[in-house]
């Protein structure tokens, strides 16, 4: 994600369903642009696409399961050097 926005951006694992949805809802509300990590492609981008119409945000979907090391390295590579991200929600669940 690069963006010529000032927007802080953040980044959100488990952002599919609950609590990390919620804190993606409300960020988007709150000014941040976002990026949304969790295994359920459909979902993410569902979420995704309904931020950027109701709160304007950026808002990138990012399927990967944290517990594998390649994808993990994947969201790192994303995220390295965007001197936006501000805020991490570390939400993602195991089992």
């Amino acid at each position: 994600m690069s963006s010529s926005r000032s927007r802080p951006l953040a980044l959100i694992t488990g952002a599919s369903s609950g609590i990390g949805a919620t804190f993606a809802e409300r960020l988007a509300r709150d000014g941040y642009d976002l990026i949304l990590v969790a295994r359920r492609r459909d979902r993410l981008e569902a979420l995704a696409a309904r931020l950027r119409d109701e709160a304007g945000a950026e808002a990138e979907p990012l399927a990967a399961d944290l517990a594998d090391a390649e994808a993990l390295s994947q969201v790192e590579a994303q995220v390295a050097g965007d001197e936006r991200l501000a805020l991490l929600v570390n939400n993602a669940g195991f089992g």
